[in-house]
C-alpha cells in the first residue's frame, strides 16, 4: 500500500514537473520573439542611423546632393570624384548593410521600403553603381540583390 501510495505521488510530482517545463518553455519562447524584435528594430535603426550620417555630411555640401538624388554621372574634377566616391562607398555600405539585416532577421519582413529604397538609390546615383561595380565581393547583399549592377 505504502509503494502505491508512493508511486501515486510520484506520478503526480512528475506531471506538475511536465506542467511547469511546458510552462517555462512557452515563457522563454514569447521572451525569445521579444528579444528577436528588439534585436530586429536595433539593427534597423542602426542602418537608418548610417544613412543620417551621410544625409549630414550632404547637407553640409549640398553640390553633392545631386550625385546621389538625381542621376548625375562622376565629377572629372579629381578632388571632387575622389569625395563623391567617397560618399558613394559609405553609400554602399549603408545599403548592403541594411540588406543584410533585413535578409538575417525575420522580424524585418514588413520593412519592403528598404528595397525600394535601395532600388532607388542605385537607379539615380551612378557613382553607387560605379563602386560598387568595381568591387562587388565588397557589397555581398547589395550585388546579389541587383546582379546587374553597372556603371
Amino acid at each position: 500500500m505504502a509503494a502505491l501510495i508512493f508511486g501515486l505521488i510520484a506520478s503526480v510530482a512528475a506531471i506538475f514537473s511536465i506542467l511547469f517545463a511546458a510552462r517555462q518553455t512557452r515563457e522563454l519562447a514569447k521572451q525569445t520573439m521579444l528579444n528577436n524584435g528588439i534585436s530586429a528594430a536595433s539593427a534597423v535603426h542602426n542602418s537608418l542611423d548610417r544613412l543620417h550620417a551621410i544625409d549630414c555630411m550632404l547637407f553640409e555640401n549640398p553640390q553633392y546632393i545631386p550625385y546621389f538624388y538625381a542621376g548625375h554621372s562622376l565629377p572629372r574634377t579629381e578632388s571632387e570624384r575622389l569625395r563623391i566616391l567617397t560618399l558613394a562607398n559609405m553609400f554602399a555600405d549603408s545599403l548592403d548593410y541594411g540588406l543584410l539585416i533585413k535578409s538575417l532577421a525575420p522580424e524585418t519582413d514588413n520593412y519592403e521600403c528598404w528595397d525600394e529604397y535601395v532600388e532607388g538609390m542605385l537607379a539615380n546615383a551612378p557613382a553607387i553603381r560605379f563602386v560598387v561595380s568595381q568591387h562587388p565581393t565588397w557589397w555581398p547583399s547589395l550585388t546579389n540583390r541587383f546582379p546587374d549592377i553597372s556603371p
